[in-house]
């Protein structure tokens, strides 16, 4: 097959990724493939709305904002609570066991 130009390969590049991923569920992807930290020297910092759109643009996915809510806030505390609360049970009916 015969690569004219750059989209022309972006586009082969595509279907030749979607004709793989088509065999396996895939929800979510990551671009940092295990790269050390110190290998992104600005993976996490701000970026103005020109860049994220031409880095959007280049792969085809979107940003997220993952920012936590005060809803999720709470969510996260009562599930703590929980937790928290059923290992000290635990450990209190193993301390009764013991001392029998």
């Amino acid at each position: 097959m015969e690569i004219k130009n750059r989209k022309s390969f972006n586009n082969l590049i595509k279907s030749l990724t979607k004709e793989i991923l088509d065999e396996e569920d895939l929800d979510e992807i990551t671009g940092t493939s295990g790269t050390p930290g110190y290998n992104t020297p600005r993976a996490f910092g701000k970026m103005d709305k020109k860049r994220k759109k031409n880095i959007e643009k280049q792969t085809g996915y979107k940003f997220v904002n993952e920012a936590l809510d005060e809803k999720d806030l709470k969510q996260i505390s009562k599930l703590i609570r929980v937790v928290v609360g059923d290992i000290i049970r635990d450990i209190w009916l193993k301390r009764t066991a013991w001392n029998k």
